[in-house]
């Protein structure tokens, strides 16, 4: 594994997303559009044809970089920047040459990048390049297929990984068809995971159909740079008071704690507006339902570019809606440090007086396939649920029962004595037992990238960029037919506009891309 990288294609905000490296689009001059410029220098965001010149630049084997103004020691994943490295889209008089100018920086931007997040390996994302401002705004769909083609190539020869972030849906839809394109020429973009493939196309298929419900634990918010449980009380234990030999009961050991104003400390610490690439890949299966118990906004964070602002719901900070998807935050939530879940005691309330959170959990229990990822099975009131599930699912006829759910766990436990586990619960391990954490946690995200891939081929909005204006120019020939038959149908919309059939054929052109 350690030789070859993997690349990931997620819907995301690229200023959000926790990683090493980023590339930014320039032209000639180093200037740099003005949307850039929050994540530049931190000023006000500006329109997109206002460009400026960025301060600080240096030159590393002829490319423009940006110092990682990061601190030493980060406090906060904000304070997190990473590398920039400016690649020029303008100057370029073809899309290869641009392409290869973008692979040339990726390379510095690893070789030059600290590694904030822990992986095992750099993480470097970059937008699609030269479409927006650059010289290639109408030769999207070429500039996509070589990009993808040329990052597939150059992951499986560079210990690198690389994300393609994405913010609009049909470039997300057109990336992901492109893999699509490269996995039926017999390339195999993740060699790494082997006998879990299956696996994740079965999730994947399962997400695409609407089948698929998530719960996401303290484990995915690892690379953002947030504690899990025991680190988190270690960090409250000023006075090293605290025993966590053998198996601890966490929330009797927070208990213990003499923090004042506990819930408000821990609110302040877990507050971030980015996400990792596990948090956008999660997102981009697009689930109905979400549960967590991680206190941080990272999944809210990365649903953004899926859903939208106001597009998920947040419970019990807000009320669901019908059909709108929505997030259970079942340990709390910092947006109300009140509502936060940590001590025995907490649980005890959250167990009476908040019951019908928990009941919401065990409804999807029954009633979807659960994803369980980053979640460790160590408290009892996950026990408690699924025991009440068990009941009801004993009472059923069927002959032939599958697993609720399934669990991804980064080590193998099976042989561990003190982990608990649950056989209403498919468990499928990253790594054996005595397997590299490092190497497990990466291997986790290039499997939620398989699955996210899946979902989006095998799902309806697979083909969410054919109707596009800006995938007119230089489309698929496989596709051209079908965009001219459908183009026709939308210019006819005037004719066939009252009818029965009208608001379902809409639907169907504006989920192809129409806008």
């Amino acid at each position: 594994m350690g030789n070859r990288g993997h690349l990931f294609v997620v819907q995301a905000d690229l200023t959000r997303l926790a990683a090493d490296a980023f590339l930014i689009p320039c032209d000639e001059q180093l200037n740099v559009s003005g949307t850039w410029r929050p994540f530049i220098d931190g000023g006000p965001a500006q329109p997109a044809d206002r460009w400026f010149k960025p301060a600080d630049v240096q030159l590393e084997n002829g490319l423009a970089v940006l110092p990682d103004p990061t601190p030493e020691k980060p406090q906060r994943p904000d304070e997190v920047v990473g590398l920039r490295v400016l690649v020029d889209t303008v100057g370029p008089h073809s899309i290869n040459d641009m392409v290869e100018r973008a692979l040339d920086a990726v390379h510095v931007a690893a070789d030059k990048a600290s590694k904030h997040s822990g992986r095992a390996l750099p993480l470097v994302a970059l937008p699609i390049l030269g479409v927006g401002q650059g010289r290639f705004p109408g030769q999207r769909a070429e500039v996509v297929r070589l990009l993808v083609s040329r990052l597939h190539d150059f992951v499986a020869d560079h210990p690198i990984d690389v994300a393609l972030v994405l913010r609009r849906t049909s470039d997300f839809a057109a990336v992901q068809w492109a893999r699509q394109l490269v996995e039926s020429e017999g390339q195999d973009a993740w060699p790494e995971l082997a006998e879990l493939r299956p696996l994740a196309d079965e999730l994947g298929d399962k997400a695409g159909r609407g089948e698929l419900s998530l719960f996401v634990g303290a484990g995915a918010s690892k690379p953002v740079g947030f504690p899990d449980w025991q680190e988190l009380l270690e960090e409250l234990d000023t006075h090293k008071r605290l025993d966590f030999s053998g198996n601890p009961n966490y929330p009797q050991l927070a208990e213990q704690l003499d923090v004042p104003d506990l819930n408000d400390r821990i609110a302040s610490r877990f507050s971030t507006r980015k996400h990792a690439i596990s948090h956008g890949l999660l997102a981009g299966l697009r689930a109905q339902a979400q549960v967590t118990t991680n206190y941080d906004p990272c999944l809210e964070n990365a649903g953004l570019a899926t859903y939208g602002v106001g597009g998920q719901r947040v419970l019990a900070r807000q009320l669901a809606r019908g059909g709108t998807p929505w997030l259970l935050k079942l340990h709390g939530d910092l947006a109300k440090p009140d509502t936060i879940v940590l001590t025995e005691t907490q649980y005890r309330q959250l167990e009476g007086d908040k019951k019908a959170l928990r009941g919401v959990v065990q409804a999807l229990m029954l009633t979807s396939h659960l994803l369980f990822v980053g979640f460790g099975f160590a408290d009892d009131d996950f026990l408690a649920m699924s025991e009440a599930v068990d009941h009801i699912r004993a009472l059923a006829d069927d002959t032939e029962r599958g697993p609720v759910g399934t669990a991804i766990e980064l080590r193998d436990s099976s042989a561990d004595p003190d982990r608990r586990r649950f056989a209403e619960l498919d468990y499928r391990a990253m790594s054996p037992a005595d397997g590299s954490i490092g190497e497990a946690a990466r291997r986790l995200e290039i499997f939620l990238d398989r699955v996210a891939w899946k979902c989006q081929v095998a799902g309806a909005g697979r083909a969410a960029f054919l109707l596009d204006a800006d995938y007119r120019g230089g489309a698929d020939p496989r596709d051209e037919a079908l965009i001219h038959a459908l183009t026709r149908l939308s210019k006819a919309r005037a004719e066939w506009g009252t009818s029965a059939g009208s608001q379902d054929v809409l639907h169907l052109l504006q989920r192809l891309g129409l806008r």
